[in-house]
């Protein structure tokens, strides 16, 4: 991250105040840091700029934030949210004179992230949480909110956006990826389940996060118990399917998303275990039976549709996903190829499991 003079954009939340920033190097979408200040009320902050061009509607952005922190905070006062510190004319962020939109978050005391899991219990923690936040969301009015990425878990769409990305793509990149079309088209007529069901109502519409990788889940430092979910950028109507299947894809992995030696990828039949009883011991009330029935399949699909969208952001010169090498999103795509491939073969072992806990 090239170097920002903070102070102008510091100024609008936290006035004229002395302060040490530290840059966010993990986030794949915006620019952030670790700020910390003299100012009494918030002497620990994070700011970000947010990345326009992934959304570009931020107000509404922000205004899902503000109102669904407000209502989770409302249903369960004794569970802390992530909270927007306002600007000091009262806004909930600030767009500065050439157009960039900052915002800033409260900084909650002993909290800790991590991409990779430290035991089971931490997994089952980390069920537990998303399930409670189904849950806590189950009556609030879910085609209020504002959808900050249009078909953001449209499979069918993005396979269809994947293909259209090939008529245009250079032949030698083409050439690079032949294993992974193939891979692709002998699987695209399971691709539109989740979704059409959405669209025909056979599942209900649910506020979803979209984005339940463990990194986005808040720990605390002494219980190591889930505080809450982050990252709330993507809240928007949704299947309770995506966030239980994109949990399990990203915490089932017990490698790095890049990992480029495909047989360190594999899927952890005891996380996923671990993961599928905390989720269901708190939202498990709410699902509907057709939800149980697919909870095993979500994690294949939403695996197969990250790795389209990594594939496809590689064909159009990696303009989405923050990338650190050329070839990251080519090895994101395969390595989630790999995993997915691994849940084909344990299906049947991923069943058995949601039928002893739901």
């Amino acid at each position: 991250m090239n170097f920002v003079d903070l102070r102008p954009y510091l100024y609008q939340f936290l006035g004229d105040v002395q302060f040490h920033s530290e840059a966010i190097v993990d986030g794949h979408i915006h620019d952030g840091w670790y700020i910390e200040s003299n100012h009494p009320k918030y002497p620990k902050t994070i700011l970000q700029k947010i990345n326009t061009h992934v959304f570009p509607d931020p107000a509404g952005l922000i205004e899902n934030i503000h109102h669904i922190t407000h209502y989770l905070r409302q249903n369960n006062p004794s569970q802390k949210q992530l909270e927007l510190v306002q600007t000091i004319s009262g806004q909930s962020s600030y767009t500065a004179p050439d157009g960039s939109v900052w915002r800033m978050y409260e900084w909650i005391e002993n909290g800790y992230t991590t991409q990779i899991s430290r035991n089971l219990k931490q997994v089952r923690e980390a069920g537990f949480i998303t399930g409670e936040f189904l849950r806590l969301l189950k009556n609030y009015p879910v085609h209020s909110l504002k959808i900050p990425i249009a078909d953001f878990h449209n499979t069918p769409k993005r396979y269809q956006d994947f293909l259209q990305s090939l008529t245009i793509a250079d032949p030698a990149l083409l050439a690079e990826i032949r294993s992974e079309i193939d891979f692709l088209r002998k699987r695209a007529n399971k691709f539109s389940l989740i979704w059409d069901a959405l669209k025909e109502e056979r599942i209900p519409w649910r506020v979803t996060h979209n984005d339940t990788k463990l990194d986005n889940i808040l720990f605390d430092q002494d219980t190591h118990q889930a505080i809450c979910l982050i990252d709330l950028d993507t809240i928007m109507p949704g299947s309770a399917l995506f966030d239980f299947g994109d949990a399990l894809r990203a915490m089932g992995n017990p490698v790095a998303e890049d990992e480029s030696d495909l047989t360190k990828v594999e899927f952890q039949l005891p996380v996923f275990k671990a993961y599928t009883q905390g989720y269901l011991s708190a939202a498990g009330e709410i699902l509907t039976l057709q939800e149980k029935s697919w909870l095993a399949f979500s994690p294949w699909l939403i695996t197969i549709e990250i790795g389209i969208r990594f594939l496809t952001d590689y064909l159009q010169n990696n303009h989405y996903f923050r990338i650190h090498y050329p070839e990251q999103n080519l090895n994101r795509c395969r390595a989630q190829f790999k995993l997915a491939t691994d849940m084909e073969n344990r299906f049947s072992e991923m069943e058995d499991i949601v039928k002893q806990y739901q």
